[in-house]
């Protein structure tokens, strides 16, 4: 259960770092609105995490509980910087070096919304082949309050779904043309 959770708030912290960075690069408040919701899903996990090691401290010993415990504050740490990124996006905070860099970059994130009529809604990733078809790469699907990272090919997407995909700018375009 432990190690579920602690690896639950690895994965979740690092998508939030990337997410915070393509929300900022982008001026998407979107994204940076699911940077606070997955921050309020990490408290969650943080507490769950920490519940966890105080059951189990009869069974280790206090080093071991020393250095769980300081796995877990320094994932909600990444966390929490990860929101601090994506609030500057709210501020309107985007300094002029940052946005200069991240242009360099040949990928751009997109944060798309499945729609009642769109191609992509029941079908599998593999059925669709989205990355051989436009070179954009689905890394997370958003289904309600849900976050599904990296999602198989056997993966169904549905109406209502918001995927976030990665890859060139022109692959954007054809991805968006399929909603």
């Amino acid at each position: 259960m432990l190690r579920e959770t602690i690896q639950e708030m690895k994965d979740t912290s690092e998508l939030m770092i990337d997410l915070a960075f393509a929300a900022l690069l982008f001026r998407d408040t979107e994204i940076a609105e699911d940077v606070e919701e997955l921050e309020e899903k990490m408290d969650t996990l943080n507490y769950q995490a920490k519940m966890t090691v105080l059951d189990m401290v009869r069974d280790i010993s206090k080093e071991r509980f020393l250095s769980v415990l300081e796995v877990i504050n320094a994932t909600e740490s990444i966390a929490d910087a990860a929101l601090e990124i994506a609030l500057n996006v709210f501020r309107g905070e985007i300094h002029p070096i940052f946005r200069e860099a991240m242009q360099e970059t040949e990928e751009v994130v997109a944060r798309l919304h499945i729609s009642q009529d769109s191609v992509l809604a029941d079908q599998t990733l593999g059925e669709l082949k989205v990355a051989t078809k436009t070179g954009m790469h689905i890394f997370l699907v958003k289904r309600g309050r849900e976050y599904l990272l990296n999602p198989q090919r056997d993966f169904r997407l549905m109406q209502n779904d918001i995927i976030f995909a990665e890859g060139p700018s022109d692959g954007k375009v054809q991805l968006e043309s399929l909603l």
